[in-house]
């Protein structure tokens, strides 16, 4: 499974007072539960993207999409939230 910041026509902005570019800042802060979509405590793939996918679109204007490739069967597990 591959998640990337942006498609390939776009280009992935950094943000100084994010510390990070805008998908790695929200990426990580989907990480720590926001991304937890659910509410059981665990963070999947697909949650995570969806989280970062409305967050990172919404913080560029439109202007920058993340992009998921590859399959799983059944679901993968970034993470737990404790």
């Amino acid at each position: 499974m591959v998640l990337t910041a942006s498609r390939a026509s776009e280009v992935s902005e950094e943000r100084d007072n994010l510390g990070h570019g805008v998908f790695t800042y929200y990426l990580l802060e989907g990480l720590t539960g926001k991304a937890d979509l659910d509410g059981d405590g665990i963070i999947t793939v697909d949650e995570a993207y969806t989280y970062v996918s409305k967050k990172v679109s919404e913080a560029t204007g439109q202007n920058q999409h993340p992009v998921k490739k590859g399959e799983v069967e059944g679901q993968l597990i970034l993470g737990r939230v404790r």
